[in-house]
């Protein structure tokens, strides 16, 4: 790929790969690397509303650097009010799809264009073709994905003990109304819900 034409500028492969280290994908690549990498890039223009990826399905088997243009990523909310939880923004330099291009099992979010966006990917076949042809380039490239994913499963741990902490407490106020029902006759069932 020697630039990428959008509606708003031309971008060259020098821009793609400095967008591809940006602090929103993954910095701890070199810029040598990500020019490697982003020759193996394919541009795709995507209309709004489009589902670039769905949640619980194996056939999208790439990653995506955002060029220009907005999405979000949302996780299915079964038995709420609402249909799904959003659990973040993308935009330009944003990274989406790192672990499909790894392993191709089931996706675990749904990431949805907001506006008509321009997008890089590569897809599993490519990567095959840079662990096969430029390997330490295909290394530094696994090793910077991991430490994308190893930080957001860092933040999830603190979400959850934070969850954690906040249901032992609404336990302990259960309790406690418990305590203060039986001591006065009433009888307060909590334990089954209906």
């Amino acid at each position: 790929m020697e630039s990428i034409i959008t509606d708003k500028r031309t971008w060259s492969r020098s821009d793609v790969a400095e967008l591809l280290i940006s602090k929103t994908a993954l910095t701890e690549l070199t810029l040598a690397h990500a020019l490697q990498i982003v020759r193996l890039l394919s541009a795709q223009r995507i209309k709004a509303g489009t589902v670039l990826i769905q949640e619980g399905v194996t056939s999208t088997g790439y990653m995506a650097l955002v060029l220009q243009g907005e999405a979000i990523v949302a996780n299915e909310m079964r038995g709420s009010l609402h249909d799904s939880m959003v659990l973040s923004m993308l935009g330009s330099g944003s990274l989406f799809g790192e672990l499909g291009v790894l392993d191709g099992k089931p996706r675990s979010a749904t990431v949805t264009a907001v506006t008509d966006m321009d997008i890089a990917v590569l897809d599993r076949p490519a990567m095959a073709r840079l662990i096969e042809t430029v390997p330490d380039v295909a290394c530094a490239l696994m090793g910077a994905i991991m430490a994308r994913v190893a930080e957001r499963l860092r933040a999830t741990n603190v979400k959850v003990k934070t969850l954690t902490a906040q249901n032992l407490a609404l336990l302990d106020e259960v309790a406690a109304l418990r305590n203060r029902g039986s001591q006065g006759g009433v009888d307060l069932n909590l334990d089954s819900a209906g």
